[in-house]
């Protein structure tokens, strides 16, 4: 694995700010789905990535299975962040649990990978080439 990037999740690549996350919700965003895990994303003016995750109570209503959906989506984007390197700027993004199934931790990573390449894509400006 490359050494040059932690697999830490501190508290500064956390979205906490209600101010960042209604921009987030509220327009200018782009988001993929990789079922079922959504990602809502747009650029920010901090450096670096800040994410967020959520799981609708509405699905489980038990607090044990959604705190074991959010600890598998964080793991999987802690292991996996490398994949966003280099940002220009800074970028927010959201996970968001959309289905009512549980699912093993290697599919979640799966997932998680499938997401977090098409958001580099997304972000990555691709360049202009002249005929």
């Amino acid at each position: 694995m490359d050494s040059s990037v932690p697999h830490t999740f501190g508290k500064e690549e956390r979205l906490c700010s209600r101010k960042a996350i209604e921009e987030l919700f509220g327009g200018g965003h782009k988001s993929v789905t990789a079922f079922p895990i959504r990602a809502v994303f747009m650029p920010s003016e901090l450096p670096g990535v800040r994410i967020m995750v959520s799981v609708s109570k509405r699905h489980f209503k038990r607090a044990v299975k959604r705190n074991r959906i959010k600890r598998q989506l964080r793991e999987a984007y802690r292991l996996q962040k490398e994949l966003l390197l280099p940002v220009e700027g800074g970028l927010d993004i959201a996970f968001l649990w959309t289905s009512a199934d549980l699912l093993p931790t290697e599919k979640v990573f799966q997932k998680m990978h499938n997401l977090l390449q098409r958001i580099h894509e997304t972000t990555v400006e691709q360049p202009i080439t002249e005929s």
